[in-house]
């Protein structure tokens, strides 16, 4: 009884660390080695896996006793995967139940020898499974089974907290029609840009892109069409942006582009290929017109110091870009020159 309180203790220890290690941010394979170390200190095991499932690729990740972390990812994966959808279905596990595991199907990925596992489940949520492995002799002893269970159950729910936590994230900072970073998280960025750019003496560009005659759009089509419009748009511009570039949702049909260490006329090269990219497009739906877009880009540090400063020069440029015709890019560069 002493030996599975102190186990409990471990447990206990482990998952309060991995609370720390998710609320942190860090790498899930961080999260991984803990519950990898943890197992080989409850259960008399010579390896313990975990194989982690995601979609149809399965994942494993090994420790051995005195050894660093593994990782590899696993052939034949949908194979595999069905059998540990079927082996949750079974939980929870009673002792007795590693006898059932289906040897023939991995005994060549994990070495064979004494095998019991536990699945990683959490509402019904497969994320894998937790396998200890001893090449000799037995550990199918009624206590090992249960810390195998409550340690791949508390795993299971960390990784569930973990990916909740991911996705409030993504949804604090995402515009929920398009999927693109919005207003919030743009000027963000523009914040952290003009503190980049200027500590390392370094340009970028900002553009303001708008979606032209999209009410009227809307009023013909209705605006279950007008939202795929944006839809589409957005991803066109994500398309012809690079990874380091931040794409936003600005306003009801205005793009902001974020285009780090990237001049005017580069800025202005990229919004061409963008505005020719919707042109060209076959937008879902019933549409009468063609889809264009305007655009106005502006540069740090030469339009402003601040993101405001440089969000309105862009607008301006946008506003030039309008009234002059619509469907095309106007830099501030071109916007003082005219104003001359």
């Amino acid at each position: 009884m002493k030996k599975i309180i102190r186990y409990g203790d471990v447990l206990f220890s482990t998952m309060s660390e991995i609370t720390s290690l998710i609320v942190a941010g860090h790498d899930k394979r961080m999260i991984f080695r803990k519950v990898l170390d943890c197992a080989l200190q409850v259960i008399d095991a010579d390896a313990i896996h975990l194989l982690e499932v995601e979609g149809q690729t399965v994942s494993k990740y090994t420790v051995e006793r005195g050894g660093e972390m593994k990782f590899e990812t696993i052939d034949d994966a949908p194979t595999l995967v069905g059998w540990m959808v079927r082996e949750a279905e079974q939980s929870p596990f009673q002792p007795g139940r590693e006898l059932a595991f289906d040897v023939p199907l991995i005994a060549d990925r994990l070495g064979g020898g004494s095998i019991i596992s536990a699945p990683l489940v959490a509402k019904r949520s497969m994320f894998g499974l937790l396998v200890a492995i001893r090449s000799e002799g037995g550990i199918s002893a009624p206590q090992d089974i249960r810390l195998m269970t409550l340690l791949a159950n508390q795993t299971a729910i960390a990784l569930e907290n973990a990916l909740l936590y991911q996705q409030l994230e993504k949804e604090a900072v995402t515009d929920g029609l398009t999927g693109v970073y919005n207003y919030r998280y743009l000027i963000s960025s523009l914040e952290n840009e003009v503190k980049r750019a200027r500590r390392f003496k370094q340009t970028f560009s900002f553009v303001m892109l708008d979606v032209d005659n999209l009410k009227m759009h809307n009023d013909r089509h209705g605006h279950i069409s007008g939202s795929q419009v944006l839809k589409e748009i957005a991803g066109i511009i994500k398309a012809s942006c690079r990874e380091i570039d931040f794409v936003s949702k600005y306003g009801g049909d205005e793009f902001g582009i974020v285009l780090p260490q990237t001049k005017l006329a580069g800025a202005s090269k990229v919004t061409q290929r963008v505005l020719e990219s919707v042109r060209e497009h076959h937008f879902d739906g019933p549409r009468a017109e063609t889809i264009t877009c305007s655009a106005g880009v502006s540069c740090f540090p030469r339009d402003g110091a601040t993101p405001r400063e440089i969000i309105d020069a862009a607008d301006k440029a946008l506003y030039q870009a309008k009234r002059a015709g619509k469907n095309n890019v106007v830099t501030s560069e071109q916007l003082i020159e005219e104003m001359a």
